[in-house]
């Protein structure tokens, strides 16, 4: 089966300024192909950086990933040790940095100089099989469901400029409710996000969008493994009912690297993934380049299939939702299986729980 990449890494700012129609033919001009597969470890390469882009993705992530911890600690210091005008003034920072407008950037973002270097820090890559893109292209608005979650879901986060750029798609991620209300953690949805709830995904791709989400959530993280990729997905199969609710196509894809951009612990008892659910935020340890808060440098790439099309059901039935579900997970492992091997994970296997 004939495969094809795009390296998003490798366009600059001037191609994603383009008009829709002159951009496709640069960047169809410029995927890979291969007849039959791409050879092991052919798309494993680094991308090349500058000093300057990769300090700038370092700076970013210091401040989306460090600032909620810097936020967290300087308020327990100051309810131990600080006064209660202390305590008043970090509460209203809090709040400010939980709940100040956003302005919308998402159009600029995408065409931007330090959208480019992400994709360059992390190696970003699409790949696919066969017309499996061009049936991405033209289906009808999709809900593409891509985990496994890991610490931070950057091939999800990354997607977002991505698809919008090179997949000609009217595209929005769909991160959990709490990211909104998060300072600093919040500034990743102007790259232009929804709420995960149903409605909000159901009224995107009403409107033309398709909508990405992290099929296992929160409690994906609490699976993460070094030696295989776990995905707790086994049983989640709310979107498989959604879908056949809202008769929306459902596109399985994986992304390649997620897990490895941060070293994860959780105690073995289940009590941080516990509470995690109950706050709905994740309470883990976590750690990565020098050991800060700030994402390795690896290679992180997205696989994807054709849409599964969905035949609308207002009251699905169990053995519907299980059955779109099956299909889905069926897809997921033939994905991570075709395409582990091209970019270094041939190693890897993948096994849901």
């Amino acid at each position: 089966m004939p495969q094809s990449c795009t390296e998003c890494f490798t366009f600059s700012p001037d191609v994603l300024r383009l008009p829709a129609d002159d951009r496709k033919k640069v960047v169809d001009a410029r995927n890979k192909h291969a007849k039959d597969k791409f050879a092991e470890n052919e798309l494993a390469d680094k991308a090349p950086i500058t000093f300057l882009e990769e300090a700038a993705v370092l700076a970013a992530f210091f401040v989306i990933m460090g600032g909620p911890l810097v936020l967290m600690n300087t308020g327990l210091l100051c309810m131990l040790f600080g006064s209660w005008t202390s305590v008043f003034l970090w509460v209203l920072a809090a709040l400010f940095l939980s709940f100040h407008p956003l302005p919308d950037l998402s159009e600029t973002l995408c065409e931007s100089w330090f959208t480019i270097a992400l994709y360059k820090y992390f190696s970003y890559r699409f790949i696919w099989s066969d017309d499996d893109n061009e049936k991405v292209r033209t289906a009808p608005a999709w809900f593409g469901a891509s985990p496994p979650h890991g610490v931070l879901p950057l091939a999800n986060l990354l997607c977002i400029p991505a698809i919008n750029n090179f997949g000609f798609r009217e595209f929005v991620g769909a991160p959990a409710s709490v990211v909104f209300r998060t300072p600093f953690l919040r500034y990743m949805t102007m790259l232009g996000c929804v709420d995960v709830s149903g409605k909000s995904m159901t009224k995107a791709v009403n409107a033309g969008q398709c909508v990405g989400l992290v099929p296992d959530g929160i409690a994906g993280i609490f699976k993460t493994k070094e030696k295989d990729e776990v995905v707790f997905l086994k049983n989640r199969k709310g979107l498989a009912k959604l879908a056949l609710k809202t008769g929306t196509p459902l596109l399985p894809a994986y992304s390649l690297g997620n897990t490895a951009v941060f070293g994860a612990w959780f105690d073995p008892f289940g009590i941080m993934e516990a509470l995690s659910r109950k706050a709905q935020t994740s309470v883990f340890v976590f750690w990565g380049r020098f050991y800060l808060p700030l994402p390795r440098r690896v290679n992180i790439t997205m696989v994807y299939g054709k849409p599964i099309i969905v035949e609308k059901v207002e009251d699905p039935s169990t053995e519907q939702i299980d059955q779109l579900h099956a299909e889905y997970l069926q897809e997921l492992e033939a994905l991570f299986n075709r395409h582990k091997a091209s970019v270094g994970w041939g190693h890897k296997n993948i096994r849901f729980v």
